[in-house]
């Protein structure tokens, strides 16, 4: 049997983003022909179009020509929502919308990213896909608001929610714990707030194997297993053969007196993949993601927070 999406054309939105580069080469192993899809022109990036703009979308879609999408644009910055709802809601419902409505005129499947954070995370976990949504924060309603637009379109089409990702050249949880740690010495993580971290390696290449299936509906794709913030600082630390006794333990309510922030996060939103597994498309558990990924990081030697 050859590679599952041979002589497939498959455009990508979010292409220069921190999923992005990493589902191009998976991509391309899978045997795909990639159309990167950025905002504007950049490493990665073939065609550039505002995916705000429905037009614009038709257009580049028609260009590209594609026979897969994988919708993996958003606007992620969870704080910055809370500020901007209606400039979330316009990225993450609008440019959803338009790039499923798009990938239906063109007959092709598409495979939309979304998040844990469509639940409160205040009990329940770890989430099942049919789990009652319940987002506490504006990020997480324009993505479950996305969410629901993109099955609106066609119920063919899939959504795959993921957890707390890391990986890339960007700012990522691991990069900020090992920046901390050089600069300060020491940080306090809070030890309350749990869920389920993901290498975006991993995802991509769990992507390329659920649109490969052709199914749709919700999917939950993350690395198996649980871990709260703190624990999952002081792996970092030992994986960066630093002392774990430098990370040290708080809670929300401490943290966000000293540092406040505007958005919610969810308490517990552990995802349990249950759908996907039933297909054969499962991820590794976290620790194993974990382990291979971050002394690599550690020997870059420095790290942007």
């Amino acid at each position: 049997m050859g590679p599952p999406l041979a002589g497939r054309r498959v455009l990508v939105t979010g292409a220069g983003g921190q999923l992005g580069g990493y589902l191009r080469p998976a991509l391309e192993a899978a045997g795909a022909t990639v159309v990167g899809l950025g905002r504007r022109p950049g490493p990665g990036i073939d065609l550039a179009a505002d995916l705000t703009d429905r037009g614009a979308v038709e257009e580049v879609v028609a260009t590209a020509a594609p026979e897969l999408v994988i919708h993996a644009a958003a606007w992620t910055d969870v704080d910055g929502a809370e500020r901007d709802e209606a400039g979330a809601r316009a990225v993450n419902l609008g440019a959803a919308r338009n790039v499923a409505e798009a990938a239906r005129a063109r007959g092709a499947h598409l495979v939309a990213v979304s998040t844990d954070f469509v639940f409160s995370g205040t009990g329940g976990a770890p989430f099942a896909e049919d789990a009652p949504t319940d987002p506490v924060s504006a990020y997480g309603r324009t993505k479950r608001a996305g969410e629901e637009a993109v099955l609106a379109v066609s119920p063919s089409f899939a959504v795959a929610r993921t957890a707390w990702l890391y990986g890339g050249p960007g700012k990522h949880f691991p990069r900020t714990v090992l920046t901390a740690l050089r600069s300060r010495g020491s940080m306090e993580v809070v030890a309350d707030e749990a869920g389920s971290p993901t290498f975006a390696g991993d995802l991509a290449e769990a992507l390329v194997a659920l649109a490969a299936t052709g199914a749709g509906g919700i999917f939950h794709l993350a690395n198996a297993g649980r871990a709260t913030r703190f624990e999952l600082a002081r792996a970092v630390a030992v994986l960066a053969g630093l002392d774990p006794e430098t990370v040290r333990p708080t809670t929300s309510a401490a943290f966000l007196e000293k540092y406040p922030l505007p958005a919610k996060r969810p308490t517990d939103s552990e995802l349990r993949n249950e759908r996907a597994a039933a297909l054969g498309v499962t991820l590794r558990p976290w620790q194993e993601a974990l382990t291979a990924y971050v002394p690599g990081l550690a020997a870059e030697g420095k790290g942007t927070d």
